[in-house]
C-alpha cells in the first residue's frame, strides 16, 4: 500500500474520532482508533520500520514508560476531577471548560516524562546505527 494512503487514513481515522467526540461525547473505542491513527501516521514517515532494531529491554523501558504515564494522567485527571466537582462545585459550561482545561494540562507532565525516554531509546538506536 502506498505511504500517502497512511497518512490519509491516519487523518480520517483522527477526524472521524473528533467528530463523534464532538456529537456523542467520549467513547471507549477512541483508545483503540488513536493507536491506529499513530500506526498509519508511523508507516507512512518511515519510523515504523525503525522499530524492527528495538531490544527486548528497549521495549520493555517504552512499555513500561507508558504504564506508567498512564497511571500518572489518570490519576491527575482524578484529581482534577475531585477539585472541580467536591471542591470549587463548578457547573455548567464553566466546568466543562475548566475539564478541558484540566485533561490538557495533565497529558504535559507524561508528554514530557514519556517523549523524553521515547527520544532516548530512539537516540540510541541512531547512534548504534552509525
Amino acid at each position: 500500500m502506498n505511504k500517502k494512503a497512511f497518512n490519509i487514513i491516519g487523518w480520517m481515522l483522527l477526524i472521524v474520532m473528533g467528530g463523534s467526540w464532538i456529537v456523542f461525547g467520549y467513547s471507549s473505542w477512541h483508545l483503540l482508533l488513536l493507536p491506529l491513527s499513530y500506526i498509519c501516521f508511523s508507516i507512512n514517515d518511515g519510523s515504523f520500520k525503525k522499530l524492527r532494531r528495538l531490544s527486548i529491554s528497549q521495549v520493555f523501558l517504552i512499555l513500561f514508560a507508558l504504564a506508567v504515564s498512564v497511571g500518572i494522567v489518570f490519576g491527575l485527571i482524578q484529581l482534577a476531577n475531585y477539585v472541580i466537582n467536591d471542591k470549587l462545585h463548578l457547573t455548567g459550561v464553566i466546568k466543562t471548560f475548566g475539564q478541558i482545561i484540566a485533561i490538557i494540562l495533565s497529558l504535559y507532565p507524561v508528554k514530557f516524562t514519556f517523549g523524553s525516554i521515547v527520544y532516548k531509546v530512539y537516540g540510541d538506536l541512531n547512534a548504534s546505527k552509525s
